[in-house]
C-alpha cells in the first residue's frame, strides 16, 4: 500500500502476453491514481508530472483577412477569425499569436521561414538543416526516460513539395530528419510491441485480441486498482480494442475466412498518405494513447508537407492546393482562388480539431490530457502567394499542466518569431539564455504567454 492508504502501482507497469504464434504484446497503461499521489498532481514518489509536447504543422500558409482574430486580449475580450472557427470548441486552451515575423530571408521558399523558426538557424543550403528544431530541444527536456526518446512523428499528407526541408518537420540536428511515419498500422504495431514496429501480420490481429492475449494481467491487475482506477483501466482498455479494430480492419490479409475490406468499412479512411481527416483520427488516437501511457511525451504532426502540391480530395479541390489556391492560379478566378484557400485553412484546423478533441477527451492526472500538453501549430509560410514572412501563423493550443494561460489572443510589433520556441524552451525548464543565431537570434520570451 502506498502512503495514501492505496495500492502503488509502478509507472512502467505493462501487461503482457501473447498472439498467436508467438508474438509478444506489451501493452502499456495510462497514469492510474495508484502510480499518483493523494492529489493527481505529481507521482507516488513525489517527482512531478511532465508536460506533453507537440509540433502540428500545415502546408502552404495562411490569408491573413481571414487568419487573425479582429481583437486581441483574454477571454470575452477576442473571438476567433474566421480561418480559426473549427477550433471554436476548444477556445479556452488555444492562444493565437500574431504581429510575429520570421526574419529569415526567404533563399528557399516554404523552406527557409520554417526551419528559421524551428530552429532558430536559416537552411544554408538545400537540403541542409543545421540544427534541432524545438520538439528535439524539449525532447532532451523531458522525454529521455520514455520509450520513444527522440518522440513520435506521424504524417497525413506523403506529397512532397521538392523543398529543402521534404517532407520532414523534425531534425535531431544537422541534416538529421525524423522522418514522419504515414502508416497507422505501423505505429499502433509498434506503440502494442508486435513486430519490431513493422506493418503487422493481419492475421495475429484476427487470430486472437490483444486484450485475450493479456487477459491474466488485467484480472490480476484489477485486484490492485481502486473502484476510480478500475473505471480508467475499462476505459483504456476499450480504446485499445477499438484501435484494434480500425486497425484489423483497414489491413489486407487472409486469415479466417474473408478479411473486411476497408474501403467498405472506412471509406474516407484512404490509402497511406492521403490527406484526409479520417487519418487525423486514426494518428489522434494513437497519440493519444502514446502520450497518456508515457511511452513519448514529444511528437510531431504533419497535416501536410511544405508547399504541399496535393489536392485536398475531400473539399472538391481537384487540382493541387499550392499552385491553384496558394499561389492564386485556378481558372475560375481570384475570388474563387481565395475563397478555396480559406476552406482549405479551415479544412486544415478541423483536422487540428479532431486531435484536440481526442486530447480533451482522455483523463489525465488530475485534469485532461489537452490540459497537459501544448501544441505548437504552424505553416511553412505567411502568405502564401508572396511567401512573406509576416504575420507568421502561430498558435499554441492546451495548457502545459498549468504553464500557458489559454484563451488569448497575443498581439506583437513585428517581432521576432523565434520568441515563441524559445519561450517554449524556458516553459519546459530549459537553463539555455538565448536561442537561435543571427537574425533569429532571441534572448527574450514572452511574458503574456506564461500564466
Amino acid at each position: 500500500m502506498s502512503r495514501h492508504g492505496r495500492h502503488f502501482i509502478p509507472r512502467r507497469t505493462l501487461l503482457r502476453g501473447f498472439l498467436a504464434g508467438g508474438a509478444a504484446v506489451a501493452l502499456p497503461l495510462p497514469r492510474l491514481g495508484g502510480m499518483l499521489n493523494g492529489n493527481g498532481t505529481a507521482y507516488a514518489d513525489d517527482s512531478p508530472l511532465k508536460p506533453r509536447f507537440m509540433t502540428w504543422f500545415f502546408g502552404n500558409g495562411i490569408h491573413l483577412p481571414f487568419w487573425i482574430p479582429p481583437a486581441t486580449g483574454k477571454g470575452d475580450a477576442w473571438a476567433l477569425s474566421p480561418s480559426l472557427m473549427p477550433l471554436a470548441e476548444f477556445k479556452p486552451w488555444l492562444t493565437a499569436i500574431t504581429g510575429y515575423d520570421v526574419k529569415f530571408a526567404n533563399t528557399f521558399a516554404h523552406a527557409s521561414h520554417p526551419v528559421g523558426l524551428l530552429t532558430g538557424a536559416d537552411s544554408v543550403k538545400e537540403g541542409f538543416v543545421t540544427r534541432p528544431t524545438v520538439d528535439q530541444k524539449i525532447a532532451q527536456l523531458i522525454n529521455g526516460d520514455t520509450v520513444f526518446p527522440g518522440g513520435l512523428h506521424v504524417g497525413i499528407g506523403s506529397g512532397d513539395g521538392a523543398t529543402s526541408m521534404g517532407i520532414q518537420i523534425s531534425f535531431q540536428g544537422n541534416n538529421a530528419p525524423n522522418p514522419p511515419n504515414f502508416s497507422p498500422a505501423q505505429l499502433f504495431a509498434t506503440l502494442v510491441g508486435l513486430g519490431g514496429g513493422q506493418e503487422p501480420d493481419p492475421a495475429l490481429f484476427r487470430r486472437k485480441s490483444l486484450l485475450d492475449a493479456v487477459s491474466q494481467d488485467i484480472k490480476d491487475l484489477k485486484t490492485r486498482l481502486g473502484s476510480a482506477d478500475r473505471i480508467r483501466l475499462d476505459r483504456h482498455l476499450d480504446g485499445v480494442d477499438e484501435l484494434q479494430t480500425q486497425i484489423d480492419a483497414s489491413l489486407i490479409g487472409h486469415d479466417c475466412g474473408l478479411p473486411v475490406n476497408p474501403n467498405e468499412a472506412y471509406p474516407d479512411l484512404g490509402n497511406d498518405g492521403d490527406i484526409r481527416l479520417a487519418r487525423c483520427e486514426a494518428f489522434s488516437d494513437l497519440l493519444a494513447f502514446a502520450f497518456t501511457c508515457e511511452l513519448s511525451r514529444v511528437a510531431t504532426f504533419m497535416f501536410s508537407c511544405p508547399a504541399c502540391h496535393m489536392p485536398y480530395s475531400e473539399l472538391g479541390h481537384a487540382g493541387g492546393f499550392h499552385e491553384e489556391y496558394g499561389h492564386l492560379k485556378l481558372a475560375a478566378g481570384y475570388d474563387a482562388a481565395i475563397a478555396g484557400f480559406h476552406d482549405g485553412v479551415a479544412y486544415a484546423m478541423t483536422g487540428l480539431a479532431r486531435l484536440l478533441k481526442r486530447f480533451r477527451d482522455t483523463p489525465d492526472g488530475d485534469g485532461s490530457l489537452l490540459d497537459n500538453s501544448i501544441i505548437l501549430a504552424t505553416s511553412c509560410t505567411g502568405d502564401p502567394s508572396s511567401h512573406d514572412p509576416f504575420d507568421y501563423p502561430l498558435l499554441l493550443l492546451g495548457k502545459g499542466g498549468g504553464l500557458l494561460q489559454g484563451d488569448l489572443h497575443h498581439r506583437g510589433q513585428a517581432d521576432n518569431a523565434c520568441k515563441v520556441p524559445f519561450s517554449l524552451l524556458k516553459m519546459f525548464g530549459s537553463p539555455e539564455v538565448s536561442f537561435g543565431e543571427d537574425v533569429g537570434l532571441v534572448t527574450e520570451t514572452i511574458p503574456e504567454l506564461f500564466t
